[in-house]
């Protein structure tokens, strides 16, 4: 066993600056938005909207079809974004060409958010189906549901809804 009076005093110091820079980096590591998910700051963004006061009204845009109206802050690289009433915000992956491809791509989608939200977030495997993922946070009202669908065409996509429980 060594002693701490048998370490040299220039060696305890490098260790604690050392022990103090790992710890940092892993600080900031936490604080910084994941580059492979280019939607994060959006994502974010909206969920910090649903957990204010005026909840999503100051990105909810003008009336669509339905009960549909647009958004003030589409998620990058996604179609089709748009609110749901006033708790649903929605939004279309890209369309892919097989349901297997769309599975996939419906995992790692789950993976990027999961991510994104580095650990504030789970999935909710009691809650999901064969065509669907859940995730929610750990605080909070909001939810993400992934669904598998299909276009008009046929074409397969991964649809993104973060709702507001209430």
């Amino acid at each position: 066993m060594i002693h701490i009076k048998q370490i040299p005093a220039r060696v305890f110091l490098l260790f604690n600056v050392f022990a103090l820079l790992v710890s940092s980096e892993r600080s900031m590591a936490q604080n910084q938005v994941p580059e492979s998910v280019p939607y994060c700051a959006e994502l974010k963004e909206i969920n910090n909207y649903g957990m204010t006061q005026r909840r999503f009204a100051p990105i909810i845009g003008q009336p669509r079809d339905d009960n549909y109206r647009e958004t003030k802050l589409p998620l990058p690289g996604w179609n089709n974004c748009a609110f749901y009433g006033t708790n649903s915000y929605t939004c279309d992956s890209a369309e892919l060409v097989s349901r297997e491809e769309a599975a996939k791509a419906q995992h790692r989608i789950a993976r990027e958010i999961l991510a994104c939200f580095a650990g504030t977030w789970a999935e909710a495997s009691e809650q999901m189906g064969p065509d669907f993922i859940v995730l929610h946070p750990k605080l909070g009202p909001a939810s993400i549901t992934l669904n598998l669908g299909e276009t008009d065409t046929k074409a397969h996509i991964v649809s993104l809804i973060l709702f507001l429980r209430r």
